[in-house]
């Protein structure tokens, strides 16, 4: 019996039971042919529950949200970020940008206080392409941005879709990757985080509509029971399919605008930036009903397989 197609035509079937009589955003001009949307017109500071319900839709759906002109203060940031999740943030990984009155927000910039020292994280290099938190044996799997202070050169946030039917991947690699594992570590400069090995499964599914998502990154370190020639040749293949030219959306920040995104849809990085430049971050548990959750465990390279089994929804 095929288990991820069953899975998948249920999550189907809940995604047109789910939104039978709810408006959708999807008149909302697309980012990319392939995903994202920009939301006009809205003041996420005063939407209501039903156009909540809606943008979290339109998110499961499209993977990336743009709301341009949103000013927020960042108790404000905080409790929009709750909101379009389940209720709950994670901390960053660095405790640098962690901020002073707010610390679930996250600063992203190079900005400096009265005493010269740093009020978050600065690099202004070119990023790796990565999934957010995916580090953590369980990590916020959505995530928002919001631009106070965009840079005069470059710094763009690029963004590219993990969604494998979007991919140029052949048949043969789709059927080998469905019930791969891969492991991550965390940065030297995440001091906020377990340093342990973690492993998530490749592929995961969606339970909004069941499509299946390529869970992999620069950062991806081994696949687990694959030989190191191996898993390298195949981390390479995955990751031309994911960053082919046609297959990015690279984000022009303005002050004040928003963006939430999915990590499980897809992957992302900083450009690089000259000048000064201030974005702040939320790290968003998000509702299972709707998004992908790639819970994972703890790995110990001695093994070929993970320290414990946790459910999750891949395939198998």
């Amino acid at each position: 019996m095929d288990a991820g197609g069953a899975l998948a035509r249920e999550a189907r079937a809940r995604s047109v039971a789910g939104t039978a009589g709810t408006e959708t955003l999807d008149h909302c001009p697309p980012l990319h042919p392939s995903f994202g949307l920009e939301i006009t017109g809205l003041d996420v500071t005063t939407w209501d529950a039903a156009t909540i319900h809606r943008c979290k839709i339109a998110l499961a759906r499209h993977g990336v949200l743009l709301f341009r002109n949103q000013f927020l203060t960042e108790e404000q940031f905080a409790d929009v970020s709750r909101q379009i999740g389940n209720g709950t943030l994670e901390l960053s990984a660095r405790s640098v940008s962690h901020s002073k009155t707010c610390p679930h927000v996250s600063q992203l910039t190079n900005f400096t206080d009265d005493a010269g020292d740093a009020i978050g994280f600065g690099d202004n290099s070119t990023d790796y392409w990565h999934s957010d938190q995916e580090f953590r044996v369980n990590p916020a799997s959505v995530a928002g941005l919001h631009c106070k202070v965009p840079s005069p050169i470059g710094g763009e946030t690029s963004f590219a879709s993990t969604v494998i039917d979007k991919l140029d991947i052949a048949p043969a690699t789709r059927a080998r990757i469905r019930d791969l594992w891969s492991t991550r570590v965390p940065a030297s400069t995440h001091d906020h985080v377990d340093h342990i090995e973690v492993c998530h499964p490749v592929v995961l599914i969606s339970p909004f509509d069941g499509r299946e998502l390529l869970y992999h990154s620069e950062n991806t370190l081994r696949f687990i029971g694959l030989e190191d020639d191996e898993g390298h040749a195949l981390k390479k293949e995955l990751l031309e399919a994911i960053l082919a030219s046609t297959n990015i959306y690279s984000h022009v920040w303005r002050p004040g605008d928003l963006i939430l995104y999915d990590n499980t849809q897809v992957v992302h990085r900083r450009e690089a930036f000259e000048g000064k430049r201030w974005l702040q971050g939320t790290k968003i548990f998000a509702p299972r009903d709707l998004f992908a959750y790639p819970i994972g465990a703890p790995f110990d390279p001695q093994d070929s397989l993970p320290l414990s089994d946790k459910e999750s929804n891949h395939h198998g």
